[in-house]
């Protein structure tokens, strides 16, 4: 009698433990089907804050330029793989920005009016370009006015 008693509590036992293990699988399969499908959305990500001198550098005073302005840059891209190579490359883009802003813009106010019309596809077209392929879907520009401070950026390795 002894036996059966302990028989059927190692199989109770066993049952349990056995039941706990493939409770856990099924709940860590399932996290991990979580975690790859919100890999897989689009994600948005901001790059540091870059000060843009309108009008580029001269050694002749050109009237209404020299102005400083602080642009605030987000892009969208497909996923996180994508995310990690865009902060990977962030550097470039910030160049492109410089640049691009420098050279079109000499007034501040053609640089706010155009923030929402062409900057933001000719910046996107222009990123595409420096990383050598369609990994931005969306850029979006912002100016940050003078004595606010910029908004942080979401790549952690973007210098």
């Amino acid at each position: 009698m002894n036996f059966y008693k302990s028989l059927a509590v190692a199989g109770g036992v066993t049952g349990t433990i056995l039941g706990a293990v493939l409770l856990t699988g099924l709940m860590t399969h399932k996290q991990t089907e979580l975690d790859e499908a919100a890999r897989s959305r689009p994600q948005t990500l901001r790059i540091q804050a870059i000060p843009v001198r309108l009008g580029g550098y001269s050694l002749k005073y050109k009237r209404g330029t020299g102005d400083i302005v602080m642009l605030s840059v987000s892009v969208t891209v497909p996923g996180a793989k994508e995310k990690e190579l865009v902060c990977r490359l962030a550097p470039r883009l910030v160049s492109t920005v410089t640049n691009d802003v420098t050279i079109r813009y000499a007034e501040t106010d053609a640089l706010r009016a155009d923030l929402t019309r062409t900057l933001p596809d000719h910046l996107r077209r222009r990123f595409n370009l420096a990383l050598g392929g369609t990994l931005i879907q969306s850029v979006t520009v912002d100016t940050v006015d003078a004595g606010q401070f910029p908004p942080q950026s979401t790549c952690n390795n973007a210098s």
